[in-house]
């Protein structure tokens, strides 16, 4: 099972949406090489941009003869509407008023990522309402309309350093903030 590093605007509904100039300010800075479409290789400074944790993580640069996304890349994502992102080691998320751990989140997942700018989910504590991008996920899943996913990076094995995290909030003029999905 694989799972990502994703880096989007602290607000999800951002209107940050210039995915050309994010693509050349990446391979700028050498987080990625070069490319036409949104799926790229790592870039010559990929690890001074990203820190790994650990005493040697096992890195696949280049894509396995078998066609499968087994390696280490990045895939830049844009979509119109907000992109609610979870995965199979989803943790419960939180209210964002009074901090209630929702245990049954699993049973709206499908409502929320069909409808995640219209579903509104109501806090049994505090009553507060919030849509589901809204909730505290806690880096174990996010939302956003424009996406930096890198491939292959398990939960808190990897972190953007807080270079790339000014270099970003310079290029949108918001804050950035990062999550994990498996």
């Amino acid at each position: 099972m694989n799972g990502s590093l994703l880096l989007t605007p602290e607000n999800p509904d951002s209107d940050f949406d210039d995915i050309n100039s994010l693509k050349k300010n990446l391979t700028d800075a050498e987080l990625i090489q070069a490319g036409e479409a949104n799926s790229f290789l790592c870039g010559e400074k990929f690890t001074q941009l990203i820190t790994f944790m650990g005493c040697s993580p096992h890195l696949v640069f280049e894509a396995p003869a078998d066609g499968s996304e087994n390696y280490c890349h990045v895939i830049l994502h844009q979509h119109d509407e907000i992109q609610l992102l979870t995965g199979q080691q989803t943790a419960p998320p939180r209210c964002p008023s009074c901090r209630h751990r929702i245990p049954d989140w699993k049973q709206y997942r499908q409502q929320w990522h069909d409808n995640t700018t219209t579903k509104i989910w109501r806090c049994p504590k505090c009553e507060t309402s919030s849509f589901p991008w809204q909730l505290d996920w806690r880096q174990s899943g996010g939302a956003g309309k424009i996406l930096i996913e890198i491939k292959n990076i398990f939960p808190g094995e990897a972190v953007p350093v807080d270079q790339l995290l000014a270099r970003l909030k310079t290029l949108s003029g918001e804050k950035w903030r990062y999550f994990y999905l498996v």
